[in-house]
């Protein structure tokens, strides 16, 4: 792997971990507890995995590392992201993760298509489940 090919999965990380941090700020959440909603997890899964391959990274090497990369900064400590993804990958068929990782998908592709359609579903999620 070349320094410019880090390079770019670091950039990715940084940019999905922001995209969904931004988020969990809007709704006053820690994203350190990205784990305690099947759906959080999975919309914040989603968002990377469609990154991954709307930047055409393989899906068993780069998109892994970028998106366990983006993982640990999004929980906070970086050590963490390998587990956050295998977790994820674990509950590949849960509904409630299912349902978040469409999303996640869904928020990455519009704002791909039209960068004034931020990511939003993950704070609507969150602040609903606050009112509750």
């Amino acid at each position: 792997m070349t320094p410019d090919s880090l390079d770019r999965l670091e950039t990715l990380a940084k940019i999905g971990s922001s995209l969904a941090g931004v988020q969990f700020e809007a709704a006053t959440i820690e994203p350190s507890r990205l784990t305690d909603d099947p759906w959080v997890f999975g919309y914040c899964f989603g968002l990377l995995e469609s990154m991954a391959q709307y930047a055409h990274l393989d899906q068993y090497t780069d998109g892994v590392a970028m998106m366990a990369n983006a993982f640990g900064k999004l929980a906070g400590e970086d050590s963490l992201g390998m587990d956050l993804f295998g977790q994820a990958v674990d509950l590949q068929s849960d509904a409630d993760f299912g349902e978040g990782a469409r999303a996640g998908a869904a928020d990455l592709g519009n704002w791909a298509a039209d960068a004034n359609a931020l990511p939003t579903a993950l704070a609507r999620h969150l602040a609903s489940r606050a009112k509750h």
